[in-house]
């Protein structure tokens, strides 16, 4: 992942953009303008992934030129084709005619942040038809958030046990999204749980249950197991089995749940050994 942090104060902000963008393009740089008062607009939050375009239409006019730079994304497109210039986690539409459009993927790696976030911008500048005279820098501090997902740790791995021996503990599922900004549970895992045939040590049948939730505001959430079981069929297995079912971290819209959704213990039968039969035949008179 990269970690590049970027202040959304004034000069910090104009002074961090440029020695990045300089590495990339060294003869490239923004004018600045007299008096020097960039203007940083509320920060927006995205999903790593998404395509989403920006544009300055509502104060355009014709033959206005403007210079974009974006952090953490990549420029893919323009109203008018303008050539991007792309290295690293910065990318560039130099100064350029009537390119009052945009379209950026973000697509920083958050992979090593499960749900951990990287602080991105867009700086924007535009200048009259003849490069005479400047805008202020426009700033949009962009947020970028890993897609929701939960799956079933790896190393829970489903197992077979003898009717009556314990179990207890707990699985633990793996998340990844935006918690909740508040310290509260941004994350919601909901999950079945099915037990037939089985009870626990008191000969109360093990609770099912559809629509079940857990929730969490960390990278991950755990959800209990019963501290034994007992199988109630003689001869058949019985299973314990946990299936999740949906996701939604802090943000509207649900989840994916993905790779390992299901979880399950087998419970074979209580082995019953029998009378010794014989077949001797002598009887006392």
């Amino acid at each position: 992942m990269k970690t590049n942090m970027y202040s959304i104060s004034k000069k910090a902000a104009f002074a961090a953009a440029i020695a990045m963008l300089f590495s990339v393009t060294v003869h490239a740089q923004f004018i600045t303008p007299s008096p020097d008062n960039p203007e940083t607009q509320g920060g927006e939050e995205v999903r790593t992934g998404s395509v989403i375009t920006y544009d300055l239409n509502l104060n355009h006019n014709p033959d206005e030129q403007y210079r974009w730079a974006v952090i953490g994304g990549e420029i893919t497109d323009s109203n008018n084709g303008a050539a991007v210039t792309s290295s690293g986690d910065s990318s560039i539409v130099e100064f350029t005619a009537n390119t009052f459009e945009i379209e950026v993927t973000w697509d920083e790696d958050l992979t090593s942040t499960p749900i951990g976030s990287f602080n991105g911008e867009i700086m924007v500048q535009k200048r009259t038809g003849t490069g005479a005279c400047p805008s202020q820098m426009q700033i949009l501090p962009v947020t970028q958030w890993n897609n929701p997902t939960a799956q079933i740790d790896a190393a829970d791995a489903d197992f077979d046990i003898c009717s009556g021996d314990a179990v207890g503990g707990d699985i633990t599922i793996d998340l990844t999204g935006a918690p909740d900004n508040g310290g509260g549970d941004g994350f919601e895992v909901t999950y079945d749980v099915s037990a037939t045939n089985l009870e626990d040590a008191a000969g109360i049948p093990i609770t099912e249950g559809t629509g079940l939730t857990a929730v969490g505001n960390g990278s991950t959430i755990d959800i209990s197991l019963p501290s034994e079981l007992i199988n109630t069929d003689p001869v058949n297995d019985a299973e314990y089995t946990i299936t999740l079912t949906a996701m939604h971290d802090d943000f509207q819209g649900p989840g994916s749940v993905i790779n390992k959704t299901e979880f399950t213990i087998t419970v074979h039968p209580t082995v019953v050994t029998g009378p010794i039969q014989s077949s001797s035949e002598l009887t006392r008179r």
